[in-house]
């Protein structure tokens, strides 16, 4: 689910598409050698709204499974990388086929916040073969930090400026309230009823506002005591 459509989502980041370019259509593909990762800053805070990114397709009859996801940063001096700290995931099949570049995109239903001034990465990856695998297109224009693995898809190689991968990251203003349970930028009866269907035992659920592995009466408190409408 989406966040509200009564809040408009801002652009956190974004690239040129892939069209136009000196070069045409590349990018670095992402198959079962090969991850590849963009970074992006929020200028502020926000809560995830959605990920948009182009990829072209090494098949013309084949949709290639790709898992993207937002993860954090991972910094040792001067080196930064993708870390194994997963905030969202989304599996997809590209629709493109062949070198016809789609741009795929990703709705978060988690509630993702974005901390202004941290650096965040989007990771594509895939168990795709070469050659039937998804191509994740640079912009036509423009530079950016990436970072690719190497063959054990592990192992980070230190990231840095270059072409600028396609990647378009937009959000709502503002970190989000956990008592918000379906994200719609209100506290009401909708989240009151998903508190009380989840009651009881319920591990990294929405509804367990305060992350004790319980749905009760504190995380009912909480809820009531953010009431918006």
């Amino acid at each position: 689910m989406a966040l509200a459509g009564s809040v408009a989502a801002a652009i956190i980041h974004t690239t040129a598409d892939p069209f136009g370019g000196f070069f045409g259509f590349w990018g670095p593909d992402v198959f079962i050698g090969q991850s590849v990762g963009g970074r992006f800053v929020p200028s502020a805070d926000y809560t995830l709204d959605r990920v948009k990114i182009w990829f072209m397709n090494n098949s013309s009859s084949i949709h290639p499974a790709v898992k993207v996801t937002v993860r954090t940063d991972q910094t040792s001096g001067s080196v930064s990388i993708p870390s194994s700290t997963i905030l969202a995931e989304w599996n997809i099949n590209v629709q493109a086929l062949g070198w016809n570049p789609v741009q795929e995109i990703l709705i978060s239903t988690g509630g993702v916040g974005l901390h202004g001034g941290q650096k965040y990465w989007i990771v594509a990856q895939s168990n795709s073969a070469a050659n039937v695998n998804a191509v994740w297109n640079y912009a036509s224009q423009g530079n950016t930090f990436s970072a690719i693995t190497s063959t054990d898809r592990i192992t980070w190689q230190p990231g840095g400026n270059g072409a600028a991968l396609t990647l378009t990251v937009e959000g709502i203003l503002g970190l989000p309230n956990p008592s918000d349970i379906n994200h719609d930028g209100l506290v009401n009866g909708s989240d009151l009823a998903a508190v009380l269907s989840a009651w009881g035992t319920c591990a990294n659920c929405p509804a367990d506002i305060n992350r004790d592995g319980l749905v009760d009466g504190n995380d009912l408190a909480t809820l009531l005591s953010a009431w918006s409408a």
